[in-house]
Parts: C-alpha cells; structure tokens; sequence
C-alpha cells in the first residue's frame, strides 16, 4: 500500500500543480505520521538465519557472475559487488521497519532480494543502467580496454610520462576523455600507475 502510494507520487510528480491531490486508502498525513513513526521507533537488525541466508545468496551470485565471465570471455556488464550487498541489507531492514518489527528476518531478505532483481539485475541485463556508477556496457567496457592497452604499450614499467600528455595523445585519437581518466584511476586504483609531481606526472609501477 505504501509502495503503491509513493510510486503513485512519481508517476504523477508533474500534474501535482495542475490538480488537486486525491487521497488514497490511507491519507497522506497519516501515511507521513506512520513513517516519521517508523523512523523514530523502530530500528531492526538482521537476524542470524536472514544473515547466513543473505551470505549464501550473496556467494551463489558472485560465482554465478565469475561463470559468466569466464565463459563469455569479458567483464560481465552486472557486477555484485559489496556496494550492492549493503543495498539488499538496507532494503531487507526497511522492510521490517514498514512492519515495525524488530527484526528483519529471511522473508525480508527474500523480498529485498527479488526487488534487486527486478530493479538492477534485469534493468543492466537491458542496458538501462549504461552510465550509472559501477555499470558498464559491453560497448564501453571494449573501449576502456582499447585505451587501456594502448596506455600500456605506451609507458614501460618504470617510466613516467606528463599526465597532460597522456590524455592528450589520447584526445588526438577521438577517444573521450572521461573514458581515458576512468582508466587512468582503474589503474592507479590496481596499483599499476601512480601520480607524482602534485598528479602532474605518471608513472608506471607494473
């Protein structure tokens, strides 16, 4: 009901000037009493069965999406990452919050979880996520690795070139320069390129 109501909200954010706001089976100012409610008095956990069912989910997802890449040969587009992780639990909780129950158990964790499949997993498999933090196309993945290639062929271990330059030369050949810093940090964060000279230079570790 609640669910029903805030999607209801968003769905029809822009006639909210042009017409007067119907009620539902619940009133709006109650529904913003039982939440406020919710928020001050209930604070659930997760319990221990919610916990060691969340750990496992988690593992069969992570090993299903190793598979995936392994036998399609490139990064797999949907990444389950601890990000994500944390996001199931927070759903799981907020659930039981709804419910003002004290804790979130494994039905709670069900339903998280079949939210984040219908919303991230399937909305990535179709692309929808193209350009949102952690997701990449295969499109975009290709070029990252072309750029990425090329950055190697040109800086042998050990050497360093103008930050400046690199993105430059890079520039030259078409290649966008949002997509040229991603790597430039995906590689700083992998410990095979490092700044030095207050990030004016780089310098290749590995």
């Amino acid at each position: 009901m609640m669910a029903k109501h805030v999607m209801r909200v968003h769905m029809n954010a822009q006639r909210v000037n042009d017409q007067p706001e119907q009620e539902g089976e619940l009133s709006l100012l109650f529904l913003k009493k039982y939440i406020a409610y919710c928020k001050a008095a209930c604070g659930p956990r997760l319990t221990q069965d919610a916990c060691d069912k969340l750990k496992n989910k988690y593992v069969l997802m992570r090993s299903g999406n190793k598979e995936a890449e392994e036998s399609a040969a490139h990064r797999n587009p949907i990444p389950i990452t601890v990000r994500q992780l944390e996001a199931v639990i927070r759903m799981a909780e907020s659930l039981a919050k709804m419910q003002l129950k004290p804790f979130a158990t494994d039905v709670h964790i069900d339903e998280a979880l079949r939210l984040f499949q219908v919303s991230t997993l399937d909305a990535a498999s179709s692309g929808n996520l193209a350009g949102v933090e952690g997701y990449t196309t295969q499109e975009d993945h290709e070029l990252l690795n072309r750029i990425e290639s090329q950055m190697k062929r040109r800086m042998a271990i050990g050497t360093q070139v103008s930050m400046h330059t690199v993105v430059q030369d890079f520039q030259r050949q078409k290649y966008d320069e949002k997509a040229i810093q991603k790597v430039i940090y995906t590689m700083i964060r992998r410990g095979e390129l490092q700044h030095r000279l207050q990030r004016k230079m780089l310098y290749r570790i590995k």
